[in-house]
């Protein structure tokens, strides 16, 4: 049964003419209105799951404290969005490699592995790096792909770096997340 029939089925008989031209546009507006409303009903349930969130999705955000400052000013998909707030949502982090790891994966950067540093022991063979105790706690994510190389060219200024490279976004994410009680390092291919 269309909606238009079934508001004029709902009339008293005797107090309205169902055919009488104003009963007529008003049911055809009010029947619209409600045919508009069932067409999105999906929509205002998709609107009401996080992953799925487009119109409310700055809500979503605004409520979990997105965009953080790890996003740099860079306006992100929607989908990288989506995935942004259910991290914070549902991802907490931990202690372990692949959470590092994923989460770089993530953010761009598959492959990405974690070296550890800590004081050189007399167990250790002898071309270690000799690390003292300032280096418990330190360590790195070794990033496969360069990301973001500047060289020194003839017009930059006499004080300026020979080379510099990074992703502040990647390395933001990361340090927002790592344990407290550790140091994390970032280390880029130079070629």
């Amino acid at each position: 049964m269309l909606t238009q029939e079934a508001l004029l089925s709902c009339l008293p008989p005797l107090a309205y003419d169902r055919a009488a031209p104003g009963v007529q546009a008003e049911v055809t507006a009010a029947a619209a209105v409600l045919d508009e409303a069932d067409s999105q009903i999906d929509l205002v349930l998709d609107e009401h799951q996080p992953g799925k969130a487009v119109l409310s999705l700055p809500d979503w955000e605004r409520n979990h404290g997105l965009p953080d400052s790890c996003a740099g000013g860079v306006a992100a998909s929607v989908d990288v969005r989506r995935l942004n707030l259910l991290e914070r949502m549902i991802g907490r982090g931990n202690l372990s490699r692949p959470y590092y790891i994923q989460k770089a994966a993530r953010l761009g950067y598959p492959g990405c592995t974690i070296t550890e540093y800590g004081p050189m022991s007399c167990a250790d063979p002898c071309d270690s790096p000799v690390n003292g105790i300032e280096f418990v706690g330190v360590w790195r994510l070794n990033v496969p792909v360069a990301t973001a190389v500047r060289l020194m060219s003839c017009d930059s200024p006499c004080d300026s770096a020979l080379a510099s490279w990074g992703n502040s976004n990647l390395e933001c994410a990361i340090t927002k997340r790592r344990p407290a009680h550790t140091k994390v390092l970032f280390g880029y291919p130079t070629n």
